[in-house]
């Protein structure tokens, strides 16, 4: 049987919250924004990659769909699980660094942003 975590192993609930509502809060607006834009009809060369970095880093795993089926593939769920999880660790890890929340948060996003820029490069979406 494993011992019970003691307090300062735990995160609070303050940078949970913290975390999962940026983390879930920029992924939408970043889907939001990257598949407007993407789906437009006037929307080509720098217009088309900066809609798909977006939408592929706000989406990571539906981007990841998206590269292996070569369309628009949306996994809602699978995106929000991530960005909850992805929230709920941070939390965890600066928990037990006596960090703040947003540091680490915000790196996340920017790795999301390049990630979503690198997938865009590869695909091409026909409107």
């Amino acid at each position: 049987m494993r011992p019970v975590p003691s307090d300062h192993e735990l995160p609070g609930c303050r940078d949970t919250v913290i975390a999962t509502v940026l983390l879930l809060g920029l992924g939408l607006a970043f889907m939001i924004v990257g598949l407007t834009l993407s789906r437009q009809s006037g929307c080509d060369g720098a217009c088309e990659t900066l809609g798909l970095t977006l939408l592929y880093a706000g989406a990571p795993i539906s981007a990841a769909f998206g590269i292996f089926f070569d369309d628009l593939v949306l996994a809602w769920p699978l995106d929000i699980t991530l960005w909850v999880t992805a929230g709920f660790l941070i939390a965890r890890w600066v928990a037990r660094r006596d960090r703040g929340v947003l540091g680490p948060a915000l790196v996340l996003v920017v790795l999301a942003l390049i990630y979503g820029l690198v997938l865009s490069q590869l695909v091409e979406i026909a409107v």
